[in-house]
């Protein structure tokens, strides 16, 4: 019997600024069209490359650029490649090595992007994500049609309700950048949004601070907050751990969807699509609350 495979999925919430059309399938077209790739760690690089407008589904590309003109290892001699076989090695520049696929679903209504982050043994993160959006989304003719839009990977929820629960809590931070509230939006991400818009504002943040022996105790708004934060920022504290102070962020947690199948009885993109699909529904359920 096969050994199953394991796929994970994480998501990203994209969000257009209110005085721009948030037509969130233009954006990924363009940024499809454009061929944008962005170095996201070390040599390597990732891109958009396919994107089907009608189903919403599309494919994240990771490779590695390397120096072809650098030194070379020979395994055989166990050292510096010498002149003679480095002179033999003839790859096109066209070429990348190192590809690896992974499929991603853009859900409009919600402006939530999931993706895998890993599958076929080989991974994504969470981070390269976030900063190929952030960088590919700064583009002159990307900033010219849709405005400066924010892109945060959505955090564990999970984790955020445990570290503002922690005892002898000290400080609770909350970040949050211009949200884009949806019909399922609670009215807390409405109104952060407005705020901001009348102020001309980019991030909201919010910091709550206690003296006292007990540490801080997050009220209903708070924790609310919090969970806008997850989706659109970051959540961080501090707590008072065996008489020291101890820091908790949410910037490396990311929201999962994880499950194993067998590739003999589904296929990796029907997979994909289930877990993306209750990805979207779990955020739904948390804005709804909110």
């Amino acid at each position: 019997m096969p050994r199953p495979s394991k796929i994970e999925v994480s998501a990203i919430n994209l969000r257009i600024p209110a005085d721009r059309p948030r037509n969130y399938a233009d954006m990924i077209e363009k940024l499809f069209e454009k061929r944008v790739a962005v170095k996201v760690y070390g040599d390597s690089f990732v891109a958009i490359t396919q994107y089907q407008r009608e189903s919403g589904l599309g494919v994240f590309s990771k490779y590695s650029e390397i120096d072809i003109d650098g030194d070379w290892f020979d395994l055989e001699d166990f050292g510096p490649a010498g002149p003679e076989k480095v002179d033999e090695v003839s790859i096109p520049e066209t070429l990348r090595p190192n590809l690896s696929a992974f499929y991603f679903e853009l859900d409009e209504e919600t402006h939530i992007l999931s993706f895998e982050s890993y599958s076929e043994s080989k991974g994504l993160s969470a981070r390269s994500v976030e900063k190929y959006f952030k960088e590919a989304l700064s583009d002159s003719a990307v900033v010219q049609d849709f405005g400066r839009v924010e892109a945060d990977i959505v955090k564990s929820y999970g984790e955020v309700e445990r570290i503002i629960n922690l005892p002898n809590l000290k400080e609770l931070r909350i970040v949050i950048r211009r949200p884009n509230p949806d019909d399922i939006s609670g009215d807390l991400a409405a109104q952060i949004e407005e705020r901001l818009r009348e102020q001309n504002g980019e991030e909201y943040e919010e910091v709550t601070r206690s003296k006292d022996n007990d540490g801080l105790k997050p009220n209903e708004r708070t924790q609310k907050l919090a969970i806008v934060g997850a989706e659109n920022g970051e959540v961080s504290v501090k707590s008072i751990e065996n008489g020291v102070q101890v820091s908790h962020t949410t910037k490396e947690k990311p929201e999962k969807v994880v499950d194993t199948y067998n590739k003999e009885e589904v296929d990796t993109r029907s997979m994909f699509r289930k877990l993306a699909s209750k990805m979207v529904d779990a955020i739904k359920q948390r804005r709804a609350t909110t």
